[in-house]
């Protein structure tokens, strides 16, 4: 029962009984109608030897033969009479017709009153005496009280019937009521179908309607035609229904325009409405490509304000904000349609000059220049002199990638300030047989440092802020190259340079051996522990790295638990099929994949699903302010709710005061990251410490 559905139920209710009820009648009709037909067959034998044996009476007692033989012979004349016999008192037959089965013994029986004599599988004979008649005596001859009973028995009359027709009526009967059952059966079973139907139908409708609910369907909607019960359901489904359709109505509302919202943040600086960094060097990556392929060379500037940080300084950011502003349209107006302008964070600006040629974009930056060394910022009762140092790099086939131009067009806006600041310096991308000297001096230097030490490897701890997200000792791998007589180099700086020149596999090794390392002696105290690991973008297009991190763990004797592998969100942008394959092996070697600068790329919602990352670590630009506004914040939840729904823990970087780490823990931020949290510190001091030492106390 447990497996049919609910009409089969119904039909089985409904029919059981009534089969039984109906088949228990027939029988017992059937039985009553064999019974009574087996009745008539007896009481039609018995009446014919009753009527027979007065009959035979005169002809016994005459001796007249032929007349006895006659009645047998009329008598086999009845329907159903299969042989008639007449004997006298001591059993010798006087006359008989027919074919007799029975016995001898049964023929010389005395009877005194008609009865059944003998029955067989298709025959039954019955027998009655034939007496004589008080009449035939003389009353004047009589004495009486010489005899109590004056009838005398002078013979006996037998007559067989043949059951065929018995049997073939019998038969007839038990087909009747076959057929009753059946045509009863079948109006029942139609009834109860009908019933069924009429019952099931609209509890069906509901059940799928259901399923097209719970599918997404939220349009669904049954037909109300029903009554009772039955109608009080199928209304408040149809209510419950446009509930929820509202309601998820409202929430696609509200989610489509906050993912609007984020797309144009994503894009665009909140503060300017020019595009950010991350959209212009997409628009960089698009325009190299063209140039690759055969179009139009083209030119970057490099803008870095001069004296900006003075207005901050005497007059507030919200006068430094206005300074922005202004400046970003002052810039505006002297640029092309096709022309774009960026805020590349800060003070700084960036411009593509699309299809200009290197004279051209000189005149357009001495322009820029001279505009800048003009303009005068007033604010209150004050009124400042800025200029601007610009950093001038054509883009020509030699250009390998965008950081390439960032880097030149950044070294020559550095030249500008080192020179006396509001003018423009040129930088030119390196020809291939000075890349190939930078490559093998970057080469020793990085080869000399992981040789001599100097590349200290650092943990940044990581602490959850949420009670239900993973605890442990957990850290981000960072780096600093220490070379004499220089100021530490970061990480970010030594990563542009190793891709540049082709080396970022050197790093990337050297990390995961680290991490690698490290896990293998925790998950040897039966300790765990999690660790982050960064990744060039090299590392992605290279099958290499993956078999390099199964190797070691192979090595290890240990599996890729609390190894999480980390890449700038704007990788899945232009490698998304490399880091699908990617993130799909490394979860099968039990490693996990998080993406970081995460909502400053229009990519970070529409990969997420296909991805499946454990972590994003949330870009500075969705945290640094959520205290001082209302928008931040809300675009902020807003990511929370996506990853949230998609159980992506969430991670905040740079929270260096506990005001903004209370802020982010009840925002529902899962981790966090920062001098707020902890220190950086050498990655082994910290292992032996968190892992080791404070596993175990």
């Amino acid at each position: 029962m447990k497996n049919l559905t609910l009409r089969q139920r119904l039909l089985v209710l409904t029919l059981l009984p009534s089969a039984l009820i109906t088949t228990l009648l027939v029988v017992y009709f059937a039985i009553t109608g064999i019974n009574t037909l087996e009745n008539q067959l007896r009481a039609k034998g018995l009446a014919t030897v009753r009527y027979l044996a007065p009959i035979s009476e005169y002809g016994i007692i005459a001796g007249q033969m032929d007349s006895v033989y006659g009645l047998v012979q009329a008598a086999m004349q009845e329907p159903g009479i299969k042989a008639a016999i007449i004997v006298n008192p001591k059993g010798r037959t006087l006359a008989v017709s027919g074919r007799v089965s029975l016995s001898a013994e049964t023929i010389r029986q005395r009877l005194n009153a008609p009865a059944l004599v003998g029955e067989g599988d298709t025959w039954i004979a019955f027998g009655a005496p034939v007496v004589r008649s008080q009449s035939d005596s003389d009353p004047l001859f009589d004495i009486a009280g010489l005899d109590e009973n004056p009838q005398e028995t002078i013979g006996h009359v037998f007559i067989e019937l043949d059951k065929e027709e018995l049997q073939v009526r019998q038969q007839e009967l038990v087909l009747q009521g076959f057929i009753a059952v059946l045509c009863g059966l079948g109006l029942m079973g139609a009834l109860a179908i009908a019933m069924a139907d009429h019952l099931a139908r609209p509890l069906q409708r509901l059940a799928a309607a259901v399923r097209n609910m719970s599918a997404g369907r939220f349009d669904t909607r049954v037909q109300a035609s029903s009554s009772g019960e039955l109608r009080v359901l199928e209304d408040g489904f149809n209510e419950m229904a446009s509930h929820i359709e509202e309601a998820h109505q409202s929430m696609q509302t509200r989610i489509e325009e906050a993912t609007a919202q984020l797309v144009f943040q994503a894009r665009h600086d909140a503060l300017t409405g020019l595009v950010n960094r991350r959209e212009f060097e997409l628009r960089l990556d698009k325009a190299l490509a063209a140039v690759h392929a055969g179009g139009d060379e083209f030119s970057v500037l490099y803008i870095d304000l001069d004296r900006f940080k003075a207005v901050n300084d005497a007059c507030g950011h919200i006068a430094g904000d206005e300074l922005l502003r202004q400046i970003a349209l002052l810039f505006q107006g002297r640029l092309r349609e096709e022309d774009t302008l960026a805020r590349l964070g800060g003070d700084e600006f960036g411009i593509m000059l699309a299809n200009c040629s290197l004279a051209k974009a000189r005149q357009v930056a001495q322009d820029i220049c001279a505009l800048s060394a003009e303009y005068r910022f007033v604010w209150q009762d004050k009124i400042f002199a800025i200029g601007a140092s610009i950093g001038l790099t054509p883009v020509t086939r030699d250009v390998r990638d965008v950081h390439e131009i960032f880097a030149l067009s950044d070294a020559a806006c550095l030249q500008a300030k080192e020179s006396g600041r509001n003018r423009v310096c040129e930088m030119a991308p390196a020809a291939p047989t000075d890349r190939r000297r930078d490559r093998g001096n970057w080469a020793s230097r990085l080869a000399s440092a992981l040789s001599e030490g100097r590349l200290i490897v650092e943990a940044i701890p990581v602490r959850p802020l949420q009670p239900g997200v993973p605890h442990g000792p957990m850290a981000e791998i960072s780096a600093r190259l220490n070379e004499a007589g220089q100021a530490p180099i970061a990480l970010s700086a030594l990563i542009d340079a190793a891709e540049r020149y082709d080396m970022a596999t050197v790093f990337d090794h050297h990390f995961l051996e680290t991490a690698i390392r490290s896990l293998a002696r925790a998950q040897g105290q039966q300790l765990k522990m999690q660790c982050m690991v960064p990744l060039s973008r090299a590392a992605i297009t290279s099958a290499r790295t993956g078999d390099f991190i199964a190797g070691n763990l192979a090595a290890a004797g240990i599996r890729g638990e609390g190894l999480c592998l980390m890449f700038p969100e704007e990788v899945s942008t232009h490698h998304t099929s490399l880091l699908i394959e990617f993130s799909r092996r490394m979860r099968e070697l039990g490693c996990q994949v998080a993406l970081t600068e995460f909502g400053g790329g229009v990519a970070s919602f529409t990969q997420l699903r296909t991805l499946q990352p454990a972590y994003v670590r949330l870009s500075q630009s969705l945290t640094r302010d959520i205290s001082d506004g209302l928008s931040s914040t809300a675009l902020l939840r807003a990511i929370l709710e996506i990853t949230a729904e998609q159980q992506i823990f969430s991670i905040a970087e740079d929270v260096d005061d506990t005001p903004s780490l209370e802020h982010l823990r009840k925002l529902g931020i899962a981790y966090a990251l920062g001098k707020a949290v902890g220190p950086r510190e050498p990655f082994e001091a910290w292992f032996e410490g968190a892992v080791m030492r404070g596993m175990r106390a």
